[in-house]
Protein backbone atom coordinates (compact mmCIF):
# COMPACT_ATOMS: atom_id res chain seq x y z
CA UNK A 1 0.00 0.00 0.00
CA UNK A 2 2.68 2.24 0.81
CA UNK A 3 4.75 1.83 -2.39
CA UNK A 4 1.64 2.47 -4.19
CA UNK A 5 1.12 5.98 -2.92
CA UNK A 6 4.64 6.33 -3.32
CA UNK A 7 4.55 5.81 -7.05
CA UNK A 8 1.61 8.25 -7.33
CA UNK A 9 3.29 10.88 -5.68
CA UNK A 10 6.41 10.36 -7.63
CA UNK A 11 3.68 10.32 -11.05
CA UNK A 12 2.42 13.42 -9.99
CA UNK A 13 5.85 15.25 -9.47
CA UNK A 14 7.36 14.15 -12.92
CA UNK A 15 4.18 15.52 -14.47
CA UNK A 16 4.60 18.84 -13.09
CA UNK A 17 8.46 19.12 -13.60
CA UNK A 18 8.13 17.57 -17.38
CA UNK A 19 4.41 19.47 -18.47
CA UNK A 20 6.48 23.56 -18.27
CA UNK A 21 9.10 22.08 -20.25
CA UNK A 22 7.12 20.01 -23.29
CA UNK A 23 4.76 23.49 -23.36
CA UNK A 24 8.33 25.86 -23.84
CA UNK A 25 9.83 23.58 -26.55
CA UNK A 26 6.20 23.63 -28.26
CA UNK A 27 6.60 27.62 -28.05
CA UNK A 28 10.25 28.03 -29.18
CA UNK A 29 9.42 25.59 -32.08
CA UNK A 30 6.40 27.79 -33.09
CA UNK A 31 8.51 30.80 -32.48
CA UNK A 32 10.97 29.17 -35.06
CA UNK A 33 8.40 28.64 -37.34
CA UNK A 34 7.33 31.79 -37.25
CA UNK A 35 10.55 33.42 -37.64
CA UNK A 36 11.43 31.27 -41.13
CA UNK A 37 7.62 32.25 -42.06
CA UNK A 38 8.00 36.27 -42.03
CA UNK A 39 11.96 35.91 -43.21
CA UNK A 40 10.14 33.79 -46.04
CA UNK A 41 9.39 36.97 -47.27
CA UNK A 42 12.24 38.53 -47.20
CA UNK A 43 15.37 36.05 -48.30
CA UNK A 44 18.06 38.67 -49.15
CA UNK A 45 18.40 39.15 -45.29
CA UNK A 46 19.07 35.58 -44.14
CA UNK A 47 17.63 31.98 -45.48
CA UNK A 48 14.48 31.34 -43.84
CA UNK A 49 16.12 27.68 -42.49
CA UNK A 50 18.97 29.26 -40.86
CA UNK A 51 15.68 32.17 -39.28
CA UNK A 52 13.87 29.16 -37.76
CA UNK A 53 16.80 28.16 -36.03
CA UNK A 54 17.94 31.51 -35.00
CA UNK A 55 14.48 32.17 -33.33
CA UNK A 56 14.14 29.02 -31.97
CA UNK A 57 17.56 29.00 -29.96
CA UNK A 58 17.63 32.58 -29.83
CA UNK A 59 14.60 34.65 -29.80
CA UNK A 60 12.65 32.56 -27.62
CA UNK A 61 14.72 32.24 -24.56
CA UNK A 62 15.54 36.07 -24.90
CA UNK A 63 11.80 36.30 -24.99
CA UNK A 64 11.22 34.13 -21.70
CA UNK A 65 13.73 35.96 -20.13
CA UNK A 66 12.44 39.04 -20.71
CA UNK A 67 9.06 37.81 -19.59
CA UNK A 68 10.49 36.33 -16.27
CA UNK A 69 12.49 39.89 -16.02
CA UNK A 70 8.92 42.09 -16.71
CA UNK A 71 6.88 39.83 -13.99
CA UNK A 72 8.69 39.50 -11.33
CA UNK A 73 7.03 38.87 -7.64
CA UNK A 74 7.22 42.32 -5.60
CA UNK A 75 8.64 42.50 -2.19
CA UNK A 76 6.10 43.17 -0.07
CA UNK A 77 7.42 45.54 2.63
CA UNK A 78 6.15 48.49 4.64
Amino acid sequence: MRTRARRRSLRRAWRILTWPLSGHVALAMATGLACGIVDAHYPMVISPPYAAILGTLVLYPAMVAMWWRLNRPRKRGR
